[in-house]
């Protein structure tokens, strides 16, 4: 995982810039829309992945009685997910592998057993998701819920193309010296898992599929119990 935290680190100070500017400003919708199909109100959650907080901060607005743990490999991601989040005592960041995440699976009596867990942009970079996926299993309460929002890869070639095209044309001007960093981005697209692919894997895992939608132009969200 070296290589996701190295490239990760080396663009956190551009990363929402470019977020939103590379979707047209469809990321923040896309988070709104993930977050509305939490479901009931859980009153623990953790983002898996949370990169610079912005679903944390989108899952604290909508359930203002929850606890949010943030939990990334990137400590420059996690340092400005801090600074967003400051004087918010209900959101917590911490640095942590998706693959072994840093938390015990008891009773809520003191463990760290949560309702809900979101991934948004995530799964893409874990090489062992099988692995993440049965981490989140066992951290999340029986009958937690489960969030995925990920760029798979397309089943139709000629969307893979277009999106590599789209990172391909505008990174080198939004983000001048970037240019490996958003290459790994592109690979990372077109090397990972379909949606069916994935769903089979969480279903391995444990999951069951509650809810799948596509998200135009290339997102989908996904919602699984545990």
């Amino acid at each position: 995982m070296s290589k996701v935290r190295d490239t990760f680190s080396g663009i956190a100070d551009v990363y929402d810039r470019m977020n939103h500017a590379l979707s047209l400003g469809l990321d923040l919708r896309w988070r709104r829309l993930a977050v509305r199909s939490v479901g009931a109100s859980p009153s623990r959650i953790l983002d898996i992945a949370c990169g610079t907080g912005d679903m944390s901060i989108e899952l604290a607005r909508a359930f203002p009685q929850a606890r949010i743990t943030g939990v990334d490999l990137t400590p420059a991601m996690l340092e400005i997910a801090r600074r967003k989040c400051a004087g918010e005592a209900r959101v917590s960041f911490v640095e942590g592998d998706a693959m072994a995440l840093p938390f015990g699976a008891g009773d809520n009596g003191g463990s760290a057993h949560f309702d809900c867990a979101t991934c948004a942009w995530g799964f893409r970079n874990f090489p062992d998701k099988a692995k993440a996926l049965s981490e989140c299993a066992r951290v999340l309460a029986p009958g937690g819920t489960l969030v995925v929002l990920e760029f798979f890869r397309p089943e139709r070639r000629i969307l893979g193309a277009l999106t590599s095209l789209w990172l391909r044309m505008l990174a080198p001007v939004l983000a001048p010296g970037r240019g490996d960093a958003y290459a790994y981005l592109r690979e990372s697209m077109r090397e990972t898992v379909s949606v069916d692919e994935f769903v089979a894997l969480a279903e391995k895992a444990g999951f069951a599929l509650k809810s799948r939608r596509f998200l135009f132009p290339a997102c989908t969200c996904l919602v699984f119990a545990n």
